[in-house]
């Protein structure tokens, strides 16, 4: 009976022997929890827990009953608990995914660096009274950019005749206008101009101008602005001489949409100098077809207060165009 009893108590020694210890959290983790657990912030200590649990999933019951042990501790004391620490989530070493800063940038910053490109081509015939009267080609181009508060655009617009092999017309008119808006209807523009119609008796004619606009109306039926500034004119003229004068500029821009296939638009300008004026008038009718694609129907009226010896003061052009939009 005794050496049975041995027997037994050496089995029960070897048995206890053989199963294996709980595993339990480093120093570095058990302290942390410790820290958290007295913190008194629940939500950090969730985390702390979770990562914990995380980095040392074979310490998980070892974590479980520390929590569970100071629980049972701090409900038999009566004391208040100690001032809340700041818990360093960094402290467990669990590696956090940087967060990208990419998407916080506004939706509206992206818009406004963005840059509204459109313009028009025109191509068609024209006829002609004044000076060169007759039948001929007309094109034309107009292109615009234009940002939050700025806009810059190009015109160019070319008319040439030949009657019986002689050319009889070529007039050339090419612009720049950058403008900024320093507020919803004001603005500030400039303005470079490059002319040459020997028939009109110039050469070439240049033009400088800057100055101030407002625009009265600025909705999607109708659109009416106004500008005015001093410029500067320096002109090549077919007698060989060359003037530069200082003058100003005033111009008024009209665009109604009658129907929504339909609409008119007319653009004055005048400059007025000491020695000459010239007035400048181009209305419009379109008329849309198919697409961006559309007919015009305009009249351009131009007067030269002093023109050349043997020059009519005033030439009027009709021109039939087919106008592509982009």
């Amino acid at each position: 009976m005794t050496t049975t009893r041995a027997a037994l108590s050496v089995l029960a020694v070897i048995l206890a022997a053989a199963q294996p210890l709980a595993a339990q959290a480093p120093d570095g983790i058990t302290k942390l929890i410790d820290t958290a657990l007295r913190s008194g912030d629940k939500a950090g200590l969730d985390v702390v827990l979770r990562y914990a649990k995380q980095a040392h999933p074979q310490a998980a019951e070892a974590i479980d009953a520390q929590v569970a042990a100071f629980r049972t501790d701090s409900s038999t004391q009566t004391a208040p608990p100690p001032p809340a620490a700041t818990v360093v989530v960094a402290e467990a070493a669990v590696p956090v995914a940087p967060v990208s800063t990419a998407s916080a940038q506004p939706a509206e910053e992206t818009a406004h660096a963005q840059i509204k490109w459109s313009g028009e081509g025109e191509l068609g015939a024209f006829t002609t009274t004044g000076n060169a009267p007759g039948m001929g080609l007309a094109a034309g181009l107009k292109l615009t950019a234009e940002g939050e508060d700025w806009r810059v655009g190009l015109l160019g617009r070319a008319d040439y005749q030949e009657t019986s092999d002689v050319v009889v017309r070529e007039q050339y008119r090419f612009s720049v206008e950058p403008n900024y808006k320093f507020n919803e209807r004001g603005y500030v523009y400039g303005l470079g101009q490059y002319e040459q119609d020997r028939f009109q008796g110039f050469h070439a004619r240049y033009s400088i101008s800057g100055g101030v606009g407002y625009s009265f109306l600025t909705g999607d039926n109708a659109k009416l602005s106004v500008k005015a500034g001093p410029a500067w004119r320096f002109t090549q003229l077919t007698t060989g001489m060359d003037e530069s004068v200082v003058a100003g500029l005033a111009s008024v821009d009209i665009k109604l949409k009658l129907t929504p296939t339909i609409s008119l638009s007319e653009a004055a300008s005048a400059y007025v100098d000491e020695q000459r004026s010239t007035l400048f008038s181009v209305a419009a009718l379109d008329s849309q077809l198919i697409g961006k694609l559309k007919a015009r129907l305009s009249y351009t009226v131009q007067y030269e207060s002093t023109p050349a010896l043997g020059r009519a003061p005033t030439d009027t052009t009709s021109r039939l165009t087919l106008v592509y939009g982009f």
